[in-house]
């Protein structure tokens, strides 16, 4: 997937942040993203995904946690996992397909939850 960002207002899908009575603080996010971006696949086709995080690993690679947006209200939710690559002048994500960097990543994910959720305490 290659990345094409857009700014959607709110990342719970608000139009404007005029009262919609969600959390729009994006201190976790690198600046320049917004919390809802649009990504095109090698077949043209667009999709909106919310950033749910961005997780660094001790090498310092990148990886964002994302899901796709849907008006659907579900309990589990789906989440892909992008490498943050840079080609020329250009930042492209790469969805990552390795199983076992995956779920390291995503136990990263989990445990930076974890502490986001203590310090709101």
């Amino acid at each position: 997937m290659s990345k094409d960002e857009k700014i959607e207002g709110c990342a719970s899908g608000c139009a404007g942040c005029s009262g919609c009575g969600h959390d729009h603080a994006e201190s976790f996010l690198p600046e320049g993203l917004s919390p809802v971006i649009t990504l095109t696949d090698e077949n043209g086709k667009d999709s909106k995904f919310e950033i749910l995080d961005v997780v660094v690993l001790e090498d310092e690679r990148e990886f964002l946690v994302v899901s796709e947006v849907s008006n659907d209200e579900k309990e589990d939710i789906e989440v892909v996992i992008l490498e943050i690559k840079q080609e020329g002048e250009e930042e492209v994500y790469d969805t990552v397909t390795d199983d076992k960097l995956a779920e390291k990543i995503f136990n990263e994910f989990v445990k930076q939850q974890k502490d986001l959720e203590k310090s709101d305490d």
